[in-house]
């Protein structure tokens, strides 16, 4: 063979090796292959990708800046996902919860950061029962006669016992589910609506990333719908509690000095250790509305199965001279997302009919 022919299949071997593991793509063609591995979470290959349309910046296919940005944004969201990988591993929830934010908020799509961020707050708020009050088996009269005919007759109720939140969900708490869970449920309801005058969760278009308005993450959540109350709750291992759990627990709650929206800590908690139940909004519960659901009512563990129009709502305030925060009942569609509701939720230890 001549020394001509030999060089040239040198040549082209050497080529080949060099395009498998470099092909002979424009800066585009690697920009684009490398934001596909950037959403599929591949940060590595993503980095190493953008790397490689650096070196062909001059072809004008994709703008250097763009280029540079995406391939150091790979590299920090490698670090900050191994990160939060070592800190799980060693049981540092909070501090893992942080890096995997960082990587869910430079990537709508890495679907494993966002469910590692509800694990470590699960883990990180120390068990299924913090922040909650144990309600013990009681029996309790219900509703009141000589109020609105909704409230009546009153009745005696038994609850075994349950646990429920002492304050109403936060904004961060709701919007931590929003980024990880989305806006529409797999239904295609409508969890809520970030346009809602009362709503304190906003929603950026660009990043795709709900964030709560300064000075607002502890507050409690409104504008939200009875669908995103119910998922949420699910989401954590718990439900709505009842129109009867909710009426029980509302103890010997007393106005907060006129300030009606506020810290869902601040305030005078009832006898049971709860907050907020006669203020700060209103809250979605479990049971459809029945204007004669007390008429016909279980005496143990009441609650309205039956699919009807509307939802139950408790709590809130009026200045209607007859108004009773305790027994009080209100509704909506389960769609609707203006006003002041929010909700609290509940976890059963038994629930035997």
């Amino acid at each position: 063979m001549k020394m001509k022919n030999i060089c040239l299949l040198l040549i082209w071997v050497g080529l080949s090796v060099i395009g498998q593991a470099m092909p002979l793509w424009s800066a585009k063609d690697y920009y684009e292959k490398g934001i596909d591995r950037f959403r599929a979470g591949e940060y590595q290959k993503a980095a190493d990708d953008f790397e490689y349309a650096s070196f062909k910046w001059d072809d004008a296919t994709v703008s250097i800046d763009s280029v540079k940005y995406m391939r150091q944004l790979a590299i920090d969201c490698k670090i900050h996902k191994d990160s939060g990988d070592v800190m799980y591993e060693h049981r540092l929830y909070v501090e893992a919860y942080k890096h995997y934010e960082f990587v869910c908020k430079h990537n709508l799509y890495d679907s494993q950061c966002r469910e590692m961020m509800g694990v470590c707050m699960r883990k990180g708020n120390k068990g299924a029962f913090a922040n909650m009050v144990m309600m013990e088996p009681s029996h309790f009269k219900m509703g009141r006669n000589g109020g609105p005919a909704n409230e009546q007759p009153c009745h005696v109720v038994h609850l075994t016992p349950y646990y429920i939140d002492k304050s109403e969900v936060s904004n961060a708490e709701f919007a931590l589910f929003l980024n990880i869970k989305g806006i529409y449920s797999k239904d295609g309801n409508k969890r809520m609506d970030v346009f809602s005058p009362k709503s304190h969760i906003k929603y950026d278009k660009k990043t795709g990333w709900f964030s709560v308005e300064k000075g607002y993450d502890n507050y409690p959540v409104l504008g939200v719908t009875w669908y995103g109350a119910h998922d949420y709750a699910l989401w954590v291992g718990k439900s709505l509690p009842t129109e009867a759990q909710w009426e029980y627990a509302f103890g010997d709650a007393k106005e907060n000095d006129g300030d009606y929206y506020h810290n869902v800590g601040n305030g005078t908690p009832n006898k049971f250790g709860i907050y907020g139940m006669s203020d700060n909004g209103r809250e979605w519960v479990e049971d459809w509305y029945s204007d004669t659901a007390y008429e016909c009512s279980d005496l143990q563990n009441p609650e309205q199965h039956e699919i009807l129009e509307y939802k139950s709502i408790r709590g809130g305030q009026s200045l209607d001279d007859d108004f009773n925060p305790a027994t009080f009942r209100d509704y909506e569609p389960p769609t609707y997302s203006g006003g002041n509701i929010g909700f609290r939720c509940v976890k059963n230890i038994t629930h035997n009919k």
